[in-house]
Protein backbone atom coordinates (compact mmCIF):
# COMPACT_ATOMS: atom_id res chain seq x y z
CA UNK A 1 0.00 0.00 0.00
CA UNK A 2 1.20 3.47 -0.83
CA UNK A 3 2.79 5.76 2.32
CA UNK A 4 0.48 8.47 0.73
CA UNK A 5 -2.94 6.53 1.42
CA UNK A 6 -4.76 8.10 3.98
CA UNK A 7 -6.90 7.38 7.11
CA UNK A 8 -10.11 8.67 8.23
CA UNK A 9 -9.51 9.83 12.36
CA UNK A 10 -12.39 7.68 14.33
CA UNK A 11 -14.71 10.34 16.00
CA UNK A 12 -16.13 9.53 19.43
CA UNK A 13 -19.99 9.16 19.05
CA UNK A 14 -20.78 9.16 22.96
CA UNK A 15 -21.14 5.90 23.57
CA UNK A 16 -17.80 4.96 25.14
CA UNK A 17 -16.62 2.84 21.65
CA UNK A 18 -14.93 3.81 18.53
CA UNK A 19 -15.85 2.89 15.01
CA UNK A 20 -13.42 1.08 12.77
CA UNK A 21 -11.05 3.26 11.08
CA UNK A 22 -12.26 3.21 7.60
CA UNK A 23 -9.15 3.53 4.61
CA UNK A 24 -9.22 5.25 1.06
CA UNK A 25 -9.19 3.37 -2.13
CA UNK A 26 -11.75 0.78 -1.07
CA UNK A 27 -9.73 -1.32 2.01
CA UNK A 28 -11.51 -1.45 4.59
CA UNK A 29 -11.07 -3.00 8.14
CA UNK A 30 -12.97 -6.38 8.81
CA UNK A 31 -16.24 -5.44 11.28
CA UNK A 32 -15.23 -6.28 14.60
CA UNK A 33 -11.56 -5.31 14.81
CA UNK A 34 -11.78 -2.20 16.73
CA UNK A 35 -9.03 0.46 16.26
CA UNK A 36 -6.23 -1.83 16.67
CA UNK A 37 -4.31 -1.29 13.69
CA UNK A 38 -4.29 -4.48 11.14
CA UNK A 39 -0.70 -6.06 10.96
CA UNK A 40 -0.80 -5.63 7.54
CA UNK A 41 -0.38 -2.16 7.84
CA UNK A 42 2.86 -0.16 7.37
CA UNK A 43 2.32 1.47 10.83
CA UNK A 44 1.42 -1.81 12.81
CA UNK A 45 4.35 -2.81 15.71
CA UNK A 46 6.91 -4.81 14.33
CA UNK A 47 5.84 -6.90 17.26
CA UNK A 48 2.11 -7.49 15.96
CA UNK A 49 3.53 -8.22 12.36
CA UNK A 50 5.72 -11.07 14.38
CA UNK A 51 2.73 -12.36 16.19
CA UNK A 52 0.63 -12.45 13.56
CA UNK A 53 2.82 -14.26 11.14
CA UNK A 54 4.46 -16.42 14.15
CA UNK A 55 7.78 -15.29 13.86
CA UNK A 56 8.72 -13.64 16.78
CA UNK A 57 11.51 -13.91 18.18
CA UNK A 58 12.74 -14.14 21.88
CA UNK A 59 13.13 -10.73 22.82
CA UNK A 60 9.21 -10.34 21.59
CA UNK A 61 10.21 -8.00 18.64
CA UNK A 62 8.92 -9.60 14.95
CA UNK A 63 11.06 -10.24 12.23
CA UNK A 64 9.07 -8.98 8.57
CA UNK A 65 8.48 -11.57 5.72
CA UNK A 66 10.77 -9.78 3.18
CA UNK A 67 13.43 -10.21 5.28
CA UNK A 68 13.91 -14.33 5.40
CA UNK A 69 14.11 -13.82 1.81
CA UNK A 70 18.12 -13.77 0.76
CA UNK A 71 18.69 -10.81 -1.37
CA UNK A 72 20.34 -11.05 -4.22
CA UNK A 73 23.66 -9.63 -4.83
CA UNK A 74 24.25 -9.99 -8.92
CA UNK A 75 27.19 -8.07 -8.63
CA UNK A 76 29.52 -9.79 -6.49
CA UNK A 77 27.74 -13.30 -8.00
CA UNK A 78 29.02 -12.06 -11.04
CA UNK A 79 32.68 -11.95 -9.92
CA UNK A 80 32.18 -15.43 -8.34
CA UNK A 81 31.00 -16.82 -11.40
CA UNK A 82 33.60 -15.44 -13.51
CA UNK A 83 35.71 -17.77 -11.51
CA UNK A 84 34.58 -20.27 -13.83
CA UNK A 85 36.44 -18.92 -17.12
CA UNK A 86 39.65 -19.47 -16.54
CA UNK A 87 38.90 -23.50 -15.26
CA UNK A 88 37.09 -23.86 -18.14
CA UNK A 89 39.54 -22.68 -20.24
CA UNK A 90 42.29 -24.91 -18.90
CA UNK A 91 40.18 -28.00 -18.87
CA UNK A 92 39.19 -27.09 -22.92
CA UNK A 93 42.96 -26.65 -23.79
CA UNK A 94 44.16 -29.85 -21.85
CA UNK A 95 41.89 -31.59 -23.66
CA UNK A 96 42.42 -29.95 -27.20
CA UNK A 97 46.32 -30.96 -26.63
CA UNK A 98 45.12 -34.62 -26.69
CA UNK A 99 43.08 -33.93 -30.01
CA UNK A 100 39.52 -34.25 -28.77
CA UNK A 101 36.71 -31.97 -28.33
CA UNK A 102 34.03 -32.47 -25.50
CA UNK A 103 30.86 -31.22 -24.47
CA UNK A 104 31.39 -31.72 -20.67
CA UNK A 105 33.78 -28.53 -20.87
CA UNK A 106 30.63 -26.56 -21.14
CA UNK A 107 28.79 -28.65 -18.76
CA UNK A 108 31.52 -28.39 -16.19
CA UNK A 109 31.48 -24.45 -16.79
CA UNK A 110 27.83 -23.48 -16.32
CA UNK A 111 27.52 -25.66 -13.52
CA UNK A 112 30.75 -24.34 -11.67
CA UNK A 113 29.67 -20.57 -12.48
CA UNK A 114 25.98 -21.44 -11.07
CA UNK A 115 27.82 -22.78 -7.76
CA UNK A 116 30.22 -20.26 -7.44
CA UNK A 117 27.49 -17.33 -8.40
CA UNK A 118 25.23 -18.76 -5.83
CA UNK A 119 27.71 -18.58 -2.89
CA UNK A 120 28.38 -14.46 -3.85
CA UNK A 121 25.06 -13.66 -4.47
CA UNK A 122 23.05 -15.38 -1.50
CA UNK A 123 20.38 -16.55 -4.37
CA UNK A 124 19.91 -17.61 -7.64
CA UNK A 125 17.12 -15.54 -10.21
CA UNK A 126 16.59 -15.06 -13.57
CA UNK A 127 18.57 -12.59 -13.78
CA UNK A 128 21.17 -14.67 -12.62
CA UNK A 129 20.51 -17.57 -15.31
CA UNK A 130 21.47 -14.99 -17.70
CA UNK A 131 24.70 -14.17 -16.08
CA UNK A 132 25.76 -17.73 -16.24
CA UNK A 133 24.50 -18.20 -19.28
CA UNK A 134 26.75 -15.40 -20.55
CA UNK A 135 29.86 -16.90 -18.47
CA UNK A 136 29.15 -19.75 -19.97
CA UNK A 137 29.23 -18.89 -23.87
CA UNK A 138 32.78 -16.56 -23.19
CA UNK A 139 33.89 -19.42 -21.55
CA UNK A 140 33.46 -21.81 -24.43
CA UNK A 141 34.46 -18.91 -26.86
CA UNK A 142 37.86 -18.18 -24.61
CA UNK A 143 38.41 -22.13 -24.44
CA UNK A 144 38.58 -22.34 -28.70
CA UNK A 145 40.83 -19.51 -28.96
CA UNK A 146 43.24 -20.48 -25.98
CA UNK A 147 43.11 -24.11 -28.21
CA UNK A 148 44.52 -21.86 -31.46
CA UNK A 149 47.07 -20.66 -28.95
CA UNK A 150 47.83 -24.08 -27.62
CA UNK A 151 48.25 -24.52 -31.43
CA UNK A 152 50.52 -21.46 -32.37
CA UNK A 153 53.06 -22.35 -29.24
CA UNK A 154 53.33 -25.97 -30.45
CA UNK A 155 53.96 -24.49 -34.04
CA UNK A 156 56.94 -22.43 -32.83
CA UNK A 157 57.73 -25.81 -30.95
CA UNK A 158 58.09 -23.87 -27.44
CA UNK A 159 56.53 -25.18 -24.15
CA UNK A 160 52.87 -23.15 -23.40
CA UNK A 161 54.24 -22.41 -19.53
CA UNK A 162 57.15 -21.26 -20.73
CA UNK A 163 55.09 -18.69 -23.66
CA UNK A 164 51.92 -17.78 -21.33
CA UNK A 165 53.64 -14.24 -21.61
CA UNK A 166 55.17 -14.22 -24.49
CA UNK A 167 53.57 -12.31 -27.07
CA UNK A 168 54.83 -14.47 -30.18
CA UNK A 169 52.02 -16.78 -30.41
CA UNK A 170 49.66 -13.90 -30.41
CA UNK A 171 51.18 -12.47 -32.87
CA UNK A 172 51.77 -15.73 -34.97
CA UNK A 173 47.99 -15.98 -34.33
CA UNK A 174 46.34 -12.61 -35.45
CA UNK A 175 49.11 -12.43 -38.67
CA UNK A 176 47.27 -16.03 -39.72
CA UNK A 177 43.37 -14.71 -39.27
CA UNK A 178 44.13 -11.71 -41.22
CA UNK A 179 46.36 -12.78 -44.15
CA UNK A 180 45.84 -17.17 -44.36
CA UNK A 181 42.14 -17.69 -45.95
CA UNK A 182 43.96 -21.45 -45.16
CA UNK A 183 44.28 -21.49 -42.19
CA UNK A 184 40.91 -19.32 -41.28
CA UNK A 185 39.17 -22.45 -43.91
CA UNK A 186 41.05 -25.51 -42.01
CA UNK A 187 39.93 -24.15 -38.53
CA UNK A 188 36.40 -23.26 -39.79
CA UNK A 189 35.00 -26.71 -38.75
CA UNK A 190 36.80 -27.55 -35.69
CA UNK A 191 35.12 -24.17 -34.27
CA UNK A 192 31.50 -25.11 -35.48
CA UNK A 193 32.19 -28.52 -33.83
CA UNK A 194 33.08 -26.42 -30.97
CA UNK A 195 29.98 -24.87 -31.28
CA UNK A 196 27.74 -27.51 -31.19
CA UNK A 197 29.51 -29.63 -28.72
CA UNK A 198 29.44 -26.28 -26.33
CA UNK A 199 25.67 -26.11 -27.44
CA UNK A 200 24.73 -29.77 -25.92
CA UNK A 201 27.34 -29.43 -22.72
CA UNK A 202 25.19 -26.57 -21.67
CA UNK A 203 21.95 -26.43 -23.09
CA UNK A 204 20.21 -29.06 -20.25
CA UNK A 205 21.48 -27.24 -17.26
CA UNK A 206 21.23 -23.87 -18.57
CA UNK A 207 17.36 -24.87 -19.05
CA UNK A 208 16.91 -25.98 -15.93
CA UNK A 209 17.92 -23.18 -14.43
CA UNK A 210 15.41 -20.93 -16.47
CA UNK A 211 12.64 -23.11 -15.74
CA UNK A 212 13.05 -23.33 -11.72
CA UNK A 213 13.77 -19.35 -11.69
CA UNK A 214 11.11 -16.63 -11.89
CA UNK A 215 11.52 -13.32 -13.50
CA UNK A 216 12.96 -10.55 -11.19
Amino acid sequence: MSDNTQFNAPENNGSGSQPSPEPQFGVRVPSGAGPEIPAWHPEAAPSQQGDQFGQGNQFGQGNSVASAVPREDVGRGTLFALAALPIGVIIWMIIWSLGWMSSLVTFAAAFMAAKFYVVGAGTLSRKGVWVVAAVTVVTALASFVGGLWLDAVSFLGREPLAMVLNSEPWLLLGDNLAYNPEFVSGYMGDFLLALLFGALGCFFTLRQMFVATKES
